[in-house]
């Protein structure tokens, strides 16, 4: 009975206990087939972790240092972890992050604790973790397409860059963007480039501008919208490297956007309380994923995809199209009037019905 539950609440309650109860053989008999698409995908359809950031209460100064009062009052994020999640070790030193917004800027904050900080790279748009970084995900309209990452070392050099679609979807990055109007800066408590001593920690401060994320003329940088966001720390000096994030995507593959943090924007000033909320259906959101990842398992080994009654989700509530090389997985969410798409490319948007 507890696989039948956990399937049928994992599942999304795709149907009322009546219609689990009707569905507890066939969920039963998928298990034990292969494998249960739930089972093998489980790192993958954990839930992010999320964060409301809020708006300053006054201008700030990129210095790196984080000591206006908007910072203070900002929460910390939860200490980052290991990329590939639960069950790895955690990370050696603390990172954490904190964010803030106005009408103009993202604001990103992070403190890395660090006995000897590094930072050999000096011109920009070098790959920036072959020195230990620190890296920002932004994903303004939650489609896991068209993302942005800026890369930056304790000297304060940048690689930015933007992404049509993952790497595991055939997408390449666009280097000759460089992010118009970013100001960042870094602050080091101890020394760079000695390691006679021991350093405490180098802190990171970036305004990113709302204009230089914006790839339509649509204003996503406003209160009530969720961003998907994720930082990582790369220690590659570290041997064996590391890889730390805020919120695992559950292997080593920092490229996967329907992993990464959600962000509320909040419309109030820093030092407010508010309460998350999502952009999307959860539970609809992350049977939509477990589908895709079953997709390109099995497309790479079969050259075919499957099914939804092959992999044992007949009654999932999705629907699921296909032809010999794409297929678009939907799903009705009534209570939003919207119908949910996700294609063989990764990129998820909405539709109204």
């Amino acid at each position: 009975m507890k696989k039948f539950v956990y399937i049928c609440s994992a599942l999304l309650g795709w149907m009322s206990m009546t219609g689990c109860a009707g569905a507890e053989k066939k969920s039963q008999e998928s298990c034990d087939q292969a494998t249960c698409v739930f089972d093998k995908y489980e790192r993958y359809l954990v839930e992010p972790r999320s964060y409301v950031a809020y708006r300053t209460e006054g201008a700030l100064k990129i210095d790196g240092k984080l000591n206006e009062a908007s910072w203070e009052k900002a929460e910390s994020t939860q200490d980052f972890e290991d990329i590939s999640g639960k069950g790895f070790d955690t990370p050696k030193y603390k990172t954490t992050a904190k964010m803030l917004w106005d009408d103009d800027y993202l604001y990103v904050g992070a403190v890395l604790e660090e006995p000897n900080i590094v930072a050999k790279l000096t011109q920009r748009d070098t790959i920036i973790y072959y020195d230990n970084d620190f890296e920002v995900f932004i994903d303004p309209d939650n489609d896991a397409h068209n993302y942005f990452e800026i890369e930056v070392n304790a000297r304060n050099v940048l690689f930015d860059l933007i992404l049509e679609k993952p790497y595991r979807v055939g997408g390449d990055f666009l280097l000759q963007w460089d992010c118009p109007g970013i100001q960042s800066a870094i602050y080091i408590d101890g020394t760079l480039n000695n390691p006679k001593d021991t350093d405490k920690f180098w802190s990171v401060e970036m305004a990113i501008p709302r204009q230089a994320l914006t790839l339509s003329f649509n204003n996503l940088l406003k209160a009530g919208n969720t961003w998907r966001v994720n930082f990582s720390r790369v220690e590659w000096l570290k041997k064996p490297e590391e890889n730390w994030v805020w919120t695992a995507t559950g292997r080593i593959d920092m490229h996967m956007p329907e992993r990464w943090g959600y962000m509320y924007l909040s419309g109030n000033t820093v030092g407010a309380q508010d309460e998350m909320k999502y952009p999307h259906d959860m539970n609809v959101y992350k049977n939509m994923w477990a589908v895709f990842y079953a997709q390109q398992d099995s497309f790479n080994e079969t050259k075919k995809y499957k099914t939804l009654a092959e992999l044992g989700l007949a009654d999932a509530g999705l629907t699921f199209e296909s032809t010999s090389a794409s297929y678009q997985i939907r799903a009705e969410v009534p209570a939003e009037g919207m119908v949910y798409i996700l294609n063989n490319e990764g990129r998820f948007w909405k539709e109204k019905k």
